[in-house]
């Protein structure tokens, strides 16, 4: 007879029994066949599920989701396996030399003919898995700076849409609207209705605040509430989920958390822009106090009215006092002397530019005289380069002088403008224009006047040049050695070379005779 190892035959249903074979050796076994022996040996003596106490090493984390490391003490170690069915709900993340205890079952992995610890679930020694969690997530988003105050939304102090994401159910969200109706009860709120804990709480509250922050600006929202009742670590563990955190940083809303008790503290509150100690308080920061404004508001309007009563008093008074002043009673008697000002700056200004015109007909009669006494040639240049420099000084003092007049008459044409009334402001507008016509038409008949007689200069100047009277029959002669003009024929020697310049050429000639004139004789 023989005992089937895997199987459910019944003897009944055995073949029928054949004589004992004495036994040859050892039965033959192949590699698959031992390896599934090995694990029904241990499946069969060790629990179908064990706890293991390690420290973890050789971490890896698969692609696939999957994680493998090796859990060892002093003497021993062991490889374990977590599929991403049960990874997946890790709270907290393994590290390289993380102790930790390993719930799961051993089995023998075919391939490599070794045994293994498949994990179910793994625990942190001495510490809480949600409080290992929190702690590692809380500074992973602290090296991120979610929790810089940098990045904190200012609270709007007039907030009329607040949009509440709690559980339509329990003491929380009465609180909350109890307290808003209290305090503010001009101001809406809208109502995310989401469930606050459970593993699809955070999902829920996520999709919430991405919901608000779209529709925004179509419900005019202005602020959210994110608030629940008191409870323990892992009641309020939806509110320290990474994915929450995350969406209350990217709100573009203002968000006030008021989450449990004020001896709770999630990751939730740390990212929030304002942390309230409990829901009830998220509503008192979230608003103000709408009786408190209203009376602020009514102090401040009978303040502004006494203002104005007394600003109006002070301004009537003022304006009376104007009005009895001598400028708006008998504006002629005041204006008066500044039209006698005008009229005596008017004949100053004629006197001046008749006084600079005779200045300066002495002056171009001065030079013309000094013109005629000159010789024909250099002189002739200078004295049309010195006409030249008088004429520009002419301009220049004359421009200067009757710019400096016009700005006095500006300057008195503006008092006139700031106290004359309206009548006796056109007829000096009337008189100013007219006199600057009169100014205009004086300057431009002098700068005539002034053309014709450097004209004349230059005609009697061109009149002088001796080339034309070399053309009436004259000649110039010059000795070569020193060039200078012979005045006399005492000026040549004998033999003296001598160059006759006349209108259409020169001539070069030597001296063999000289012959004085009878009448020097």
């Amino acid at each position: 007879m023989y005992q089937l190892i895997f199987g459910d035959e019944s003897p009944d249903s055995a073949a029928p029994a054949t004589p004992e074979k004495p036994p040859v050796g050892p039965e033959v076994l192949t590699v698959t066949e031992l390896t599934d022996r090995i694990r029904f040996a241990i499946k069969r003596n060790i629990p179908s599920t064990i706890i293991v106490s390690g420290e973890i090493s050789n971490l890896t984390l698969a692609g696939s989701g999957h994680i493998y490391f090796t859990l060892k003490d002093n003497q021993s170690q062991i490889s374990c396996a977590m599929w991403r069915s049960r990874a997946m709900h890790l709270k907290f993340k393994l590290t390289d030399g993380f102790a930790v205890l390993v719930h799961g079952s051993i089995d023998v992995y075919g391939p490599r003919g070794q045994y293994q610890l498949i994990t179910e679930k793994i625990t942190p020694s001495g510490m809480g898995a949600l409080e290992l969690a929190f702690r590692q997530l809380r500074e992973k988003l602290e090296k991120e700076g979610l929790f810089n105050p940098a990045h904190k939304k200012s609270i709007p102090t007039f907030p009329f849409t607040i949009a509440l994401v709690t559980s339509p159910t329990g003491a929380a969200v009465r609180d909350i609207l109890r307290t808003l109706e209290l305090r503010w009860p001009v101001g809406r709120v809208l109502l995310y209705p989401v469930i606050v804990q459970g593993d699809q709480a955070a999902p829920q509250i996520v999709r919430a605040l991405r919901d608000l922050n779209e529709n925004s600006d179509h419900l005019n929202i202005d602020l959210i509430i994110l608030g629940r009742g008191g409870g323990s670590l892992e009641d309020l563990w939806a509110f320290n989920e990474e994915i929450v955190a995350r969406a209350i940083h990217a709100s573009k809303l203002p968000i006030i958390s008021g989450i449990g008790h004020e001896i709770d503290i999630t990751i939730a509150d740390l990212v929030a822009d304002l942390r309230a100690a409990t829901p009830t308080a998220a509503a008192q920061h979230a608003t103000p106090v709408l009786r408190e404004i209203l009376d602020t508001l009514s102090w401040h309007y009978s303040r502004l009215h006494q203002l104005v009563r007394r600003t109006l008093t002070v301004e009537k008074n003022t304006l009376s006092s104007l009005a009895n002043r001598p400028i708006f009673r008998h504006p002629a008697a005041v204006l008066g002397p500044f039209a006698q000002q005008l009229d005596e700056q008017q004949n100053n200004l004629n006197n001046a530019v008749n006084r600079r015109f005779k200045q300066n007909r002495a002056l171009t009669h001065d030079a013309e005289l000094k013109l005629n006494r000159i010789s024909p040639n250099v002189l002739l240049t200078r004295a049309q380069l010195r006409v030249n420099q008088l004429h520009q000084q002419t301009q220049y003092t004359f421009t200067r002088f009757l710019a400096t007049k016009k700005t006095h008459l500006d300057h008195l044409t503006a008092n006139l403008r700031r106290h004359s009334p309206e009548q006796t402001k056109l007829k000096n507008s009337y008189t100013l224009a007219t006199l600057e016509t009169r100014l205009h038409n004086a300057i431009s008949r002098l700068a005539r006047d002034k053309t014709t007689v450097l004209d004349h200069l230059k005609t009697r100047l061109n009149t002088t040049d001796y080339r034309l009277v070399l053309k009436r029959g004259f000649s110039i002669a010059r000795r070569t050695k020193d060039s200078k003009i012979m005045t006399s024929i005492e000026m040549a020697d004998m033999n003296d070379q001598i160059v006759t310049e006349l209108h259409d050429g020169k001539l070069v000639s030597v001296v063999r005779e000289k012959h004085v004139h009878p009448e020097k004789i």
